[in-house]
């Protein structure tokens, strides 16, 4: 796996799956790296918490938590599972905030991605079913539930929809506004088709997005921005690179063959040359996966940011 994400230069999004590659080369626990996993009625929460600078250079990713909610029945909008999943994700903002977000402050929602692409639609979608709130502070406040902070939302585009680089728009917006918190949502890569769908990754340590498509702009970060950012995202496509080297693998070990790791890396440049291999391959249901988890995060997050509010009055606040 290793060979073939460096041949054509690609990024692993999710946390557990680096902390997977990594352990299972060294067959060992990571230095720097603590792993708990919790096992739920219908989701499994895996909590990876990168330590030390010697943890980060190892897995590839920044010193923080990244929290982990793997439950295949996401994709087929169970009302039982979606319940679980949103109770989850309140916990875990709630443990990867702190207590550094008070009642009354303000929040900035950021959906990342182009809506013109249903894979990449994930994050403007998440801000169209999220509560937006902070306008009815300033104009309408008798038309708000008691205890509802001030919430607003951007999906700023893409470089190559409006000329901006996504890092100019949203400084700007935190400049302005001032929000004491920011949480971005964007679509993931995964190296594992099963992920699709049914991985959500939750983490205190900002976003790089288009990392995963080797497309990386500049990082939304607390460093950069002078706020936390928690980053949302889940897996909505595989580069097409990966699902071929593992389907020769698989061949050569059902067959009998030889598996040279080396010979599928140049064959399958080969197949994928004339898309410089940045070829992302995404299901045929990815239109329902979107729709269906882009309001699955917003409720989750939603009951984070207005704890107490019945769902059914957070809906009444999306735009």
């Amino acid at each position: 796996m290793k060979d073939i994400l460096a041949a054509f230069g690609l990024n692993i999004d999710l946390a557990v799956e680096a902390h997977e590659l990594l352990r299972g080369a060294a067959d060992e626990e990571v230095p720097g790296v603590i792993e708990q996993v919790r096992q739920g009625e219908y989701v499994k929460v895996n909590t990876i918490i990168i330590k030390d600078e010697n943890g980060a250079k190892r897995m590839g990713k920044p010193v923080g938590t990244y929290v982990t909610i793997e439950s295949p029945p996401l994709k087929i909008n169970d009302p039982y599972v979606k319940s679980e999943i949103i109770e989850v994700m309140e916990k875990s903002m709630h443990s990867l905030l702190g207590n550094r977000l008070k009642p009354g402050d303000t929040v900035l929602l950021v959906g990342l991605g182009n809506w013109r692409a249903t894979p990449d639609s994930l994050g403007p979608k998440f801000i169209e079913y999220s509560p937006i709130t902070r306008h009815y502070h300033q104009h309408a406040p008798q038309a708000l539930v008691e205890g509802m902070r001030p919430v607003c939302g951007i999906a700023p585009g893409v470089l190559g929809i409006t000329g901006l680089e996504t890092f100019e728009v949203i400084k700007g917006v935190v400049e302005n506004v001032k929000p004491a918190a920011m949480v971005v949502v964007d679509a993931l890569a995964a190296t594992n088709v099963d992920r699709i769908g049914t991985t959500i990754q939750m983490a205190n340590t900002g976003i790089q997005p288009g990392a995963g498509v080797g497309n990386a702009r500049v990082a939304l970060t607390e460093e950069a921005l002078g706020i936390p950012v928690i980053a949302i995202g889940c897996p909505t496509i595989v580069n097409a690179s990966i699902i071929a080297h593992e389907a020769i693998r698989k061949f050569c070990l059902n067959s009998g063959a030889m598996f040279n790791d080396i010979q599928a890396v140049e064959a399958t440049k080969a197949v994928l040359s004339r898309f410089g291999g940045n070829l992302g391959v995404t299901p045929q249901e990815i239109d329902d996966i979107v729709e269906n988890t882009s309001r699955i995060l917003a409720m989750g997050v939603g009951k984070s940011l207005f704890p107490g509010i019945a769902q059914e009055q957070l809906e009444l606040y999306a735009t």
